[in-house]
């Protein structure tokens, strides 16, 4: 259980903005639980969380906007994932300039650190907590390849559209640079932008096109998105 949570640096679990890179010494600090940075405080505590702030203003706001928005977050997540309570609840949450997005050390950790951005902080949230509940549901998503990556992204977007901007270009550019498969192969890690572009594109095309809701989706998993689709619509993925 506390690999599960706690895992390596090299396992960490990553939603970084587009062209940012996290430095392994960072996730290295982190790696059995937070260490607390100086002036570090409790920004305040809902049922499932507890924030903290780095005491700047930046800190103080993100923290204070995460404290709005998580638990609204956490019921739809919840509800996406069949209602269920993944282990190792509540989450606890640190602002810190240096994550570039959000990140945890494992897909069932609740660990969480979120950059320090008011706008944004919710959204960079959000898509760690569904990471969480992926790898509670035991449903073949992994959080650390293409399928979970990618599901933690856009249900992100669909609670904070506000973030989903930032990442259009990543599906721009994987059509541009050759549409490589990644429905088939989940090989690539949550670091590649491109691979997840893919992912997105898929599932907004299952979601909207062929109108399957977010709790059948999450529901089917599957080891590759392709094979989410098949066992959704009954077609082979290679075949489409």
């Amino acid at each position: 259980m506390l690999r599960r949570l706690f895992g390596t640096p090299d396992q960490a679990r990553v939603f970084l903005r587009p062209g940012v890179t996290l430095e392994r010494s960072i996730l290295q600090a982190h790696r059995r639980r937070h260490r607390a940075v100086p002036g570090e405080r409790k920004a305040g505590q809902t049922a499932n969380f507890i924030i903290f702030t780095d005491r700047t203003p930046d800190g103080d706001a993100a923290a204070e906007a995460m404290l709005k928005d998580a638990e609204d977050d956490y019921v739809a997540v919840q509800q996406w994932f069949g209602d269920l309570t993944p282990p190792g609840l509540p989450f606890y949450v640190y602002t810190d300039p240096n994550a570039g997005g959000a990140y945890h050390i494992t897909c069932a950790g609740t660990d969480i650190h979120v950059l320090p951005d008011r706008v944004a902080a919710p959204g960079f949230l959000a898509a760690e907590i569904v990471e969480v509940f992926e790898d509670a549901i035991h449903k073949g998503w992994d959080c650390g390849h293409v399928n979970g990556e990618a599901l933690s992204r856009v249900l992100a977007f669909d609670r904070h559209p506000e973030i989903a901007g930032d990442f259009n270009q990543t599906e721009q550019d994987w059509w541009a640079q050759g549409h490589r498969d990644y429905v088939n192969d989940n090989s690539a890690g949550d670091t590649d932008q491109i691979a997840a572009g893919c992912g997105d594109l898929f599932l907004y095309y299952v979601h909207s096109q062929l109108t399957f809701d977010w709790p059948a989706i999450s529901a089917a998993g599957g080891a590759t998105l392709g094979a989410c689709y098949q066992a959704l619509a009954g077609y082979d993925p290679i075949q489409g």
